[in-house]
């Protein structure tokens, strides 16, 4: 009789909405993983992403990707492409020692700057912020 209960409430799951949350800058986020490519409806950031299209993998090219994400109205993809650019600039070579220590380069709280705004709906913020980044670089 218990496994009947499991698997009921296993498809019960899987058939209501899939919802996500994020912590960005101490808030948390409630996420619409259904709204892919788009954007997410409503403000908030997307749960589940789609893959930015990019020549290379540097954070450059996700930042480029991250602007025309914006300027399209693609939130998900824009969210996506910040957070691999971010990736990308927190990939650095460090002494073993050094490890542990947060960077330094102020690009990457720019880019947290652009995903908060992105988050609580201020799509124009966000792609001055990347501007700027990509004027920098």
């Amino acid at each position: 009789m218990r496994v009947h209960h499991v698997a009921f409430l296993s498809l019960a799951l899987m058939a209501a909405p899939a919802v996500a949350f994020a912590q960005i800058g101490g808030s948390t986020l409630m996420q619409d993983a259904g709204a892919l490519m788009g954007g997410a409806s409503g403000s908030g950031l997307v749960g589940k992403l789609p893959v930015p299209q990019v020549t290379d993998d540097s954070a450059l090219s996700y930042l480029k990707a991250a602007r025309s994400a914006l300027a399209s109205g693609k939130k998900g993809l824009a969210q996506e492409a910040l957070e691999r650019a971010e990736s990308r600039l927190l990939t650095r070579d460090v002494a073993p020692s050094q490890a542990g220590a947060p960077s330094t380069d102020p690009s990457i709280s720019e880019i947290s700057k652009a995903l908060q705004a992105l988050a609580s709906g201020q799509t124009s913020t966000a792609l001055q912020v990347v501007d700027a980044l990509i004027a920098k670089m």
